[in-house]
Protein backbone atom coordinates (compact mmCIF):
# COMPACT_ATOMS: atom_id res chain seq x y z
CA UNK A 1 0.00 0.00 0.00
CA UNK A 2 1.02 3.39 -0.67
CA UNK A 3 0.73 6.05 1.81
CA UNK A 4 1.62 9.75 0.82
CA UNK A 5 1.98 11.90 3.90
CA UNK A 6 1.74 16.22 3.99
CA UNK A 7 2.71 17.15 7.46
CA UNK A 8 2.34 21.24 7.27
CA UNK A 9 1.59 20.95 11.48
CA UNK A 10 5.23 19.82 12.01
CA UNK A 11 3.97 17.54 14.53
CA UNK A 12 6.34 14.60 15.57
CA UNK A 13 6.62 11.37 13.39
CA UNK A 14 5.24 9.15 16.63
CA UNK A 15 1.63 10.47 16.00
CA UNK A 16 2.50 9.45 11.97
CA UNK A 17 3.78 6.30 12.85
CA UNK A 18 0.56 5.74 14.71
CA UNK A 19 -1.59 6.43 12.19
CA UNK A 20 0.03 4.35 9.39
CA UNK A 21 -0.07 1.64 11.89
CA UNK A 22 -3.75 1.97 12.26
CA UNK A 23 -4.47 1.96 8.72
CA UNK A 24 -2.28 -1.02 8.06
CA UNK A 25 -4.71 -2.83 11.07
CA UNK A 26 -8.04 -1.52 9.37
CA UNK A 27 -6.39 -2.32 5.59
CA UNK A 28 -5.85 -6.20 6.82
CA UNK A 29 -9.30 -6.54 8.89
CA UNK A 30 -11.69 -5.07 6.08
CA UNK A 31 -10.43 -5.10 2.82
CA UNK A 32 -7.37 -3.87 0.71
CA UNK A 33 -6.85 -0.40 0.27
CA UNK A 34 -4.90 0.63 -2.74
CA UNK A 35 -3.43 4.00 -1.22
CA UNK A 36 -3.95 6.33 1.46
CA UNK A 37 -3.52 9.99 1.83
CA UNK A 38 -3.01 11.74 5.40
CA UNK A 39 -3.03 15.37 4.96
CA UNK A 40 -2.41 17.23 8.39
CA UNK A 41 -2.57 21.01 9.44
CA UNK A 42 -2.52 23.05 12.14
CA UNK A 43 -5.68 25.56 11.62
CA UNK A 44 -5.46 28.01 15.17
CA UNK A 45 -1.99 28.44 17.44
CA UNK A 46 -3.92 30.09 20.57
CA UNK A 47 -5.28 27.18 21.68
CA UNK A 48 -3.62 25.18 19.03
CA UNK A 49 -6.00 23.19 17.03
CA UNK A 50 -5.05 20.45 14.60
CA UNK A 51 -7.13 19.46 11.59
CA UNK A 52 -6.83 16.03 10.21
CA UNK A 53 -8.19 14.49 6.35
CA UNK A 54 -7.66 10.76 5.81
CA UNK A 55 -7.97 9.65 1.93
CA UNK A 56 -8.76 5.85 1.76
CA UNK A 57 -8.38 4.40 -1.75
CA UNK A 58 -10.58 1.37 -1.59
CA UNK A 59 -12.15 -0.31 -5.00
CA UNK A 60 -14.85 1.62 -5.72
CA UNK A 61 -15.04 5.47 -4.56
CA UNK A 62 -12.67 6.88 -2.06
CA UNK A 63 -13.25 7.41 1.37
CA UNK A 64 -12.59 11.03 3.00
CA UNK A 65 -12.68 11.03 6.65
CA UNK A 66 -11.47 14.80 8.57
CA UNK A 67 -11.37 15.61 12.03
CA UNK A 68 -10.28 18.28 14.35
CA UNK A 69 -9.14 18.41 17.87
CA UNK A 70 -6.89 20.20 20.35
CA UNK A 71 -4.92 16.78 21.16
CA UNK A 72 -3.40 14.81 18.51
CA UNK A 73 -4.06 11.63 20.56
CA UNK A 74 -7.74 12.92 20.30
CA UNK A 75 -7.73 13.45 16.67
CA UNK A 76 -6.33 9.77 16.04
CA UNK A 77 -8.87 8.03 18.58
CA UNK A 78 -11.03 10.26 16.51
CA UNK A 79 -10.08 9.09 12.95
CA UNK A 80 -9.51 5.84 13.34
CA UNK A 81 -12.94 5.52 14.96
CA UNK A 82 -14.19 6.70 11.97
CA UNK A 83 -12.13 5.06 9.57
CA UNK A 84 -13.46 1.86 10.99
CA UNK A 85 -16.60 2.82 10.60
CA UNK A 86 -16.69 3.63 6.90
CA UNK A 87 -14.49 0.65 5.95
CA UNK A 88 -17.48 -1.45 7.68
CA UNK A 89 -19.84 0.20 5.41
CA UNK A 90 -17.57 -0.05 2.32
CA UNK A 91 -17.07 -3.56 2.35
CA UNK A 92 -20.42 -4.41 3.23
CA UNK A 93 -21.66 -2.45 0.00
CA UNK A 94 -19.13 -4.71 -1.64
CA UNK A 95 -20.50 -7.42 -0.36
CA UNK A 96 -23.95 -7.09 -1.00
Amino acid sequence: MKFIIRNQAKISNKYLRFAKWKIRKLSSKYGKLIYSEIYVKQIATKPTMYSATVKLGVPGPDLVISAKSKNLRELWSDLSHKMKRQLQKASSRKNS
